[in-house]
């Protein structure tokens, strides 16, 4: 098993055991991104959750190259978890939890009367910016084979001259446009845009139609990942891949109800596993590269990569799975908790009632105090990480910086 420290930590200060009761932290929760185990399916989002405006005339909607390191944070700003204290952290100007997809995430902030949209690599270089009007932030983050793709709403107006949103994609690498001008808003996970019956998943490279609810003979499209579409076909559970070809078939796990199936969450970007459920049973969490069942009664799921841990979570239970998905440990907690991440050996979740932040040792399961208790700085609070421990932080309401995957030179002397 991989030790505790990735090789990049090495030098970082050893976590503080916990009493069981404590409360580790009060946060504000009003933007906590969470899988919460609440089974009622939610309404697709309109592009961004908000009504269509016209965009001001001087919105610059085209990427800008950038291709330089975002701000550098100073750390007497702000309390991380003391693995993350050796690493450099920047500030992309996200404002809400940024998608991921590999070692590139993309968020956006609001700036005034538009949006805007930063894509950044994993070790802190900002890749491009582009703007959006507000409300338009509905996006998302696959892949056209190798190429990783981001797709980006913005406003038009129809032959009626009522406003509706259009799509375009680009490559993330460098901001090219890969294809415009697609009626539709992102609904997801993934690629998918619009609402329940006639639900469709886009192709990356050109923005047209790969797959509509209307040619699945009562089938259901659940999500899109980096290619791959899952949906129904009768009471099986169907994977296609990037090239349409057929990937695997099985029969809906765990009781579930194919008219009522979906999946509550983005997809986890390292691992590709989803959580698929329906408005009685609980959640059954499937690979979709092969089809294999990863854990079940799971609400949530994240992989520790640092200490090889799948951690699921339900309701008020959490627990930790070795890669047979024979159980490690298991944290019952007083209420149901809302599960934020997992990563480099630490399990997050919020109490929503308390408002107070659980921190679980991914290797055992026991409550940990991860932070520096004699620091008086807002505490930074994980929401995702990458394969390579990057991470997103959230701040506050209105900030979310990055872990980045580079050590800081300046760390022994802070």
């Amino acid at each position: 098993m991989t030790p505790y420290r990735t090789p990049h930590r090495t030098g970082a200060p050893a976590l503080r055991p916990m009493p069981r009761r404590a409360l580790l932290a009060l946060l504000p929760m009003g933007a906590l991104a969470a899988c919460t185990g609440d089974d009622e399916e939610p309404a697709p989002q309109e592009p961004g959750g908000a009504e269509l405006s016209s965009p001001p005339a001087d919105l610059a909607p085209d990427p800008v190259e950038v291709h330089e390191r975002a701000e550098v944070v100073d750390f007497s700003t702000l309390s991380v978890p003391l693995e993350m204290e050796p690493m450099i952290v920047v500030d992309p100007g996200w404002s809400a939890t940024p998608l991921c997809l590999g070692g590139h995430l993309l968020g956006y902030a609001n700036a005034e009367d538009r949006l805007q949209f930063t894509a950044v690599k994993q070790d802190g270089t900002v890749l491009w910016t582009a703007e959006r009007p507000l409300g338009c932030t509905a996006a998302a983050l696959t892949r056209d084979g190798d190429r990783p793709v981001a797709v980006l709403a913005s406003v038009d107006e129809s032959t009626d001259g009522e406003l509706i949103s259009v799509l375009a994609g680009y490559d993330v690498r460098t901001g090219a446009q890969l294809w415009t001008g697609v009626a539709g808003a992102v609904t997801g996970p993934g690629l998918v845009i619009g609402e329940p019956g006639s639900r469709a998943v886009l192709d990356a490279g050109s923005g047209s139609r790969r797959l509509a609810e209307e040619d699945l003979d009562g089938g259901r499209i659940l999500a899109e990942h980096a290619g791959t579409i899952l949906h129904t076909a009768g009471q099986e559970l169907v994977a296609l891949g990037p090239d349409d070809a057929e990937l695997w078939r099985i029969d809906l796990p765990g009781g579930l109800e194919a008219a009522a199936a979906w999946v509550p969450c983005e997809i986890d970007s390292a691992t590709g596993w989803a959580v698929v459920t329906d408005d009685d049973a609980a959640g059954t969490v499937v690979d979709l590269a092969d089809g294999t069942i990863r854990a079940e009664k799971a609400d949530a799921v994240a992989r520790d990569h640092v200490m090889e841990v799948t951690v699921v979570a339900a309701g008020p239970l959490v627990r930790g799975l070795d890669a047979e998905g024979e159980e490690l440990w298991r944290h019952q907690d007083p209420e149901p908790l809302a599960f934020l991440t997992a990563g480099e050996r630490l399990v997050y979740a919020v109490r929503p009632q308390e408002g107070t932040l659980v921190v679980l040792d991914s290797k055992q399961g026991t409550m940990v105090h991860p932070y520096d208790v004699d620091k008086d700085a807002p505490l930074a609070v994980p929401e995702l990480f990458t394969a390579d421990s990057a991470a997103a932080i959230r701040v506050d309401d209105e900030a979310r910086y990055l872990v980045t995957t580079e050590f800081d030179p300046d760390f022994g002397t802070r």
